[in-house]
């Protein structure tokens, strides 16, 4: 996808934003074939050229996101599940902060899926504050693979945190409600 057909896709992804109980419904969004059809390139878009390994999914929304830029930059992907839930040799619990519902979530990981030469691209529906993004990194930071970014659909986080943990993403908050 080139820069005016992400720019094209951005705005139609804003204007066409399904809305439940005047709250964004990112599950909404993949009902639509044409925007399933195109959110993996355009999440992808600004690390196409990164030399991305592979893509870090975190759980509940990232696993279905990940696999369409998985798949548009020919990665692997690798699944960060939440504690409580199955994941054969799981060897790592990391607990995030405060995520944006106030609790502190834990996610269970595998230190066999990552090696060092590995060029890493988080992948998930929402940035807030940041903190879910922050657990994906960690697991990078730990297994000496090269932490590039993160990709999401809605920012409803400030700038200092984009900036931070170097995140694109497709629509604004503010602009959907």
């Amino acid at each position: 996808m080139d820069k005016s057909g992400h720019l094209v896709f951005c705005a139609f992804l804003s204007d066409n934003f399904p809305l439940v109980d005047d709250h964004p419904d990112v599950a909404g969004l993949l009902r639509d074939p044409y925007i399933l059809e195109n959110l993996g390139a355009a999440m992808a878009r600004p690390f196409h050229d990164e030399g991305i390994t592979k893509v870090i999914a975190p759980e509940a929304r990232g696993p279905v996101l990940g696999a369409l830029v998985a798949t548009y930059l020919k990665a692997g992907l690798v699944l960060v599940r939440k504690e409580g839930r199955n994941h054969p040799g799981a060897d790592k619990t990391i607990t995030s902060e405060h995520t944006w519902t106030g609790e502190r979530i834990s996610f269970l990981t595998r230190s066999f899926d990552l090696d060092e030469s590995d060029r890493i691209l988080v992948v998930d529906d929402w940035a807030t504050t940041g903190n879910t993004i922050r657990v994906a990194k960690k697991f990078i930071d730990e297994n000496g693979a090269t932490y590039i970014g993160s990709s999401v659909i809605v920012s409803k986080s400030d700038t200092e945190i984009l900036e931070a943990l170097n995140i694109a993403w497709l629509v604004n908050f503010d602009d959907l409600v």
